[in-house]
């Protein structure tokens, strides 16, 4: 899991994505303009809400509520200690590019393709509002009534056809290059490792390196050059479902850099991360065994 603070006063106005900034994680209508100084953002939730604006090609995403100190998260019905209180949780409203609500029937179904933890249908009774977090795995049909599902599909009667008009049944592991993933992994590189790096969700020739050099201080006992070569891919240890760690982040940051989308960025190989890596293994001719290995990081890091 990937939580990274921030500060109200100085980094309201980041750019932490193509489509979002910090400040939009701290709604007004909690608030009232007296802000918390410091804002915690789960990683996971901005790389989400950038495949949502991408898949329904919308307009604007709103963050009704996005981190709650615990006293403001109790005043609004909450307990105090829920996803919002660590900031791994958003109520977004998705908007077409025609200002038209996107239902959050179609929202929730999405998000459970994607292997979203925790998902509430119809934020706050409103049927265009949609809950999800990263903290626990409880899928809400009605977050007024608190009821429980386990599909979305079927509590609601809409099709993939719905979700996926172009005819997909899944949901799509390619994003372009340019993406708020990037952003995202380059935000951890400048906290975890210092790398220095322009937040602008390009990747290129820096952050590649900056990938490198991360991996080359997990791995240990090399220089730190960013450059891949051959000491480098000697050192590299097998990464399969269930690994955890740094190594892994770096892995799925590499995924996500070159296009793949791993169902999370958290440093925990679980589903997501292995059809990357096997999608990623198929593009490039390596055998689809869905273990990162020497040639998969050679392949990733060319």
């Amino acid at each position: 899991m990937s939580v990274t603070y921030y500060f109200f006063s100085k980094d309201k106005n980041k750019k932490l994505s193509d489509h979002f900034t910090v400040g939009e994680f701290v709604s007004y209508s909690d608030y009232y303009g007296h802000y918390p100084e410091q804002i915690p953002i789960e990683s996971r939730l901005i790389i989400m809400l950038e495949q949502l604006h991408k898949h329904f090609n919308c307009g604007r995403i709103d963050i009704n509520s996005g981190y709650r100190t615990p006293a403001i998260d109790k005043s609004v019905g909450g307990s105090g200690s829920g996803p919002h209180t660590c900031g791994k949780a958003v109520d977004a409203y998705l908007y077409d590019k025609n200002g038209k609500s996107i239902p959050s029937k179609l929202v929730a179904c999405f998000l459970q393709d994607n292997n979203v933890p925790g998902i509430g249908l119809n934020c706050g009774g409103n049927p265009n509002g949609t809950h999800f977090d990263y903290l626990g795995r409880v899928w809400h049909a009605d977050e007024t009534h608190y009821n429980v599902v386990s599909d979305f599909y079927a509590y609601t009667g809409v099709k993939k056809s719905d979700v996926y008009p172009a005819g997909s049944s899944t949901a799509n592991t390619q994003v372009t290059k340019t993406t708020a993933s990037v952003g995202t992994v380059q935000n951890w590189l400048n906290t975890n490792y210092k790398s220095g790096l322009t937040v602008d969700s390009i990747y290129g020739k820096q952050t590649k390196s900056a990938l490198v050099k991360a991996l080359q201080t997990a791995l240990g006992g090399l220089t730190v050059d960013g450059i891949f070569g051959a000491k480098t891919k000697a050192a590299v240890r097998n990464l399969s479902t269930g690994s955890t760690g740094k190594l892994v982040y770096i892995l799925q940051g590499l995924l996500l850099c070159n296009g793949f989308t791993t169902g999370g960025f958290d440093g925990i190989y679980g589903t997501g991360t292995k059809s990357a890596v096997v999608s990623f293994q198929y593009k490039h001719g390596l055998t689809t065994d869905g273990i990162a290995g020497r040639e998969t990081f050679a392949r990733l890091c060319m």
